[in-house]
């Protein structure tokens, strides 16, 4: 074949084909010919979060009261034990008064002495003041009496002052109960050596009552504070109690992490008061703020934050848009839902099942029955 009749021959070819190409862009598409992966969604609306604590404490005296001697010495009676009630002046231990009672003699001698110094120097005074009225005595004479008559009666002060030492020294080998109320401790033994100030014994005081309770640190553990609740005695029957917590400890306790709370009971005249180291549980709801609660499958990372996917609808089309990744702020997680804090709209349409085979852009098809 010549080559001028093959050339029009390929060039016929490829107008053919160059029509059949520049046909294609006019081909119409059938619909749905991109598949759109099935999901589950839920509408996210903001809802008040309220933490619940059901708590467990025990009954205590809203002041404690260390007893012991002012000073130091071997015990010899101790006639209180733990659980005794004892009333304010009772005798409750006593301490070796042998060396208290050896320095009062002392004292008391040394104040006898000091008395009759005083006396000698103030009768020696009247006569040279006498002698010196009758021009008998210098005034260098009488001022050297003045002067002595002055430093007796100084030093008779002071054995006054040493003998009430001696005096309070012996009667504190007694302890007698500060107020009235149920010992709680004792942490010393007749026989003992105890030091100055050191407890021998500690009372609960009569009166106030107060609940301890050990609950978890959180970050919104400060709203307990003023806090009224209502106590039950655990598998005992008795009268609830209402309590005010007066007190939220600034530490968190070492063994087991724990923050201590006191609630003060409030006063009721017509019912006995609750014995010490009875249990009482009571439940409390702090308010938290407000949250979106989301499943937990809704959750995915981002550059290792949170976020989920929302859905856009597409128009026209129920059930069918194109997801985004939002980034999210998560305010707490619970045993069944995460709570969103911030980076969602009022309303919105978030993946739950399937989250975790999405891209951006993509299109879903939601499936009959929202989470």
């Amino acid at each position: 074949m010549p080559r001028e009749s093959r050339f029009r021959r390929v060039g016929a070819l490829m107008r053919r084909a160059s029509g059949v190409v520049m046909a294609l862009p006019f081909l119409v598409l059938p619909a749905g010919a991109e598949e759109a992966l099935p999901v589950r969604i839920v509408t996210a609306h903001t809802a008040p979060v309220l933490l619940h604590f059901e708590l467990s404490g025990t009954i205590e005296a809203a002041e404690a009261v260390p007893a012991g001697f002012r000073n130091g010495g071997r015990l010899l009676a101790l006639n209180a034990e733990v659980g005794d009630r004892v009333e304010a002046g009772a005798v409750l231990a006593e301490i070796d008064p042998t060396q208290a009672a050896a320095a009062l003699r002392a004292a008391q001698a040394q104040d006898a002495a000091a008395e009759a110094t005083l006396t000698q120097a103030e009768q020696a005074l009247t006569r040279a003041a006498g002698l010196a009225a009758r021009g008998f005595a210098t005034q260098a004479a009488l001022d050297a009496a003045t002067e002595a008559a002055l430093s007796a009666r100084s030093a008779r002060d002071q054995a006054h002052a040493a003998r009430a030492k001696a005096t309070q020294t012996l009667a504190d080998c007694t302890l007698f109960a500060p107020v009235s109320g149920i010992v709680t401790a004792r942490t010393a033994e007749p026989g003992q050596i105890v030091e100055a100030a050191q407890t021998v014994l500690t009372l609960a005081r009569d009166g106030a009552r107060e609940a301890v309770f050990y609950i978890p640190d959180f970050a919104a553990l400060d709203r307990f504070q003023g806090r009224a609740v209502t106590l039950h005695p655990l598998g005992e029957s008795g009268p609830e109690r209402q309590a005010t917590v007066t007190e939220i400890a600034p530490l968190v306790s070492s063994d087991g992490g724990t923050v201590r709370v006191k609630a003060e009971l409030a006063p009721a005249p017509d019912l006995p008061p609750p014995g010490l180291g009875t249990t009482v549980v009571t439940a409390v709801d702090l308010s938290y703020g407000a949250a979106m609660a989301l499943p937990w499958q809704a959750l995915v990372s981002q550059g290792g934050k949170a976020a989920v996917w929302t859905l856009d609808a597409v128009k026209g089309v129920p059930g069918r848009g194109r997801v985004a990744l939002t980034p999210v702020r998560v305010l707490r997680y619970t045993d069944h839902a995460v709570e969103i804090a911030e980076g969602l709209p009022e309303g919105a349409l978030v993946v739950t099942r399937g989250a975790h085979l999405l891209y951006p852009g993509q299109l879903v098809q939601v499936q009959e029955g929202q989470e």
